[in-house]
């Protein structure tokens, strides 16, 4: 949801009234969202192991800068009602997730990097992962080739 402000507070963050307002640089907006507060369960559990070992697979600088060209040139072209990536990140976990829905072997709570550089895995690099169907194809997509 946009947030309107009378007096043009653009630089207003935090939570108010259960609600949790922040500022968007990429869309260019101010958005607000209710706080919710996830119930624990064995699927907030797993989904939190599968952030925490990818944020260990620590990506190379050069491979998070064509992750973020890729996410501006996506969110450009992004057709009426198809994802748009706010950050690298979001493309980033959008491919790791499609690597393990194409291979069932794969299980991202115990992925290891040297197991993506041991097998070849197509999440290596933004133009394998393009070329291998696991992100959609963008213009230019050849030159993103950096490994991860």
């Amino acid at each position: 949801m946009k947030v309107y402000f009378k007096n043009m507070l653009q630089a207003y963050h935090g939570a108010c009234d259960g609600l949790i307002y922040y500022y968007n640089p990429r869309l260019n907006r101010l958005l607000v969202r209710p706080h919710v507060k996830p119930r624990l369960n064995e699927n907030n559990r797993r989904f939190a192991a599968i952030a925490r070992n990818l944020k260990r697979i620590a990506p190379s600088q050069a491979f998070i800068t064509d992750m973020t060209v890729y996410t501006d040139i996506h969110s450009r072209r992004a057709k009426e009602g198809g994802p748009i990536y706010s950050t690298w990140y979001s493309a980033f976990l959008k491919l790791m997730y499609a690597l393990q829905a194409s291979d069932p072997g794969i299980d991202l709570e115990f992925l290891e990097r040297i197991h993506i550089e041991n097998n070849d895995l197509p999440c290596r690099s933004v133009k394998r992962a393009v070329e291998a169907g696991l992100l959609e194809p963008v213009p230019g997509y050849e030159l993103l080739d950096k490994l991860m």
